[in-house]
């Protein structure tokens, strides 16, 4: 019986394993795949533009960060050499 049962289930798989015959791909889907293809490269380039903008916006503030630092710096080093306070600013 069990000879049986591999056979039937062969018989049934069989109309799925048939390999679908080979169609040339014509001119319009041709350039509608390479169009979709140029969208997702161009969305890949796209993130990439926009890490590399994050990355100066980075940079930009960490300059203004030590321009920033500099001049309180500067400021404190006035001061000491006026012999001011807070105070006197008030």
């Amino acid at each position: 019986m069990q000879f049986a049962d591999k056979h039937v289930r062969s018989r049934k798989a069989a109309p799925h394993n048939r390999a679908t015959p080979h169609v040339p791909m014509g001119d319009q889907r041709f350039q509608q795949l390479m169009s979709e293809l140029g969208a997702a490269f161009a969305q890949v380039d796209d993130g990439e533009e926009k890490r590399r903008q994050a990355r100066e916006r980075t940079r930009q503030h960490e300059l203004w960060l030590t321009q920033r630092q500099a001049a309180i710096a500067e400021i404190m080093a006035t001061m000491l050499q006026h012999d001011l306070s807070i105070d006197d600013l008030i």
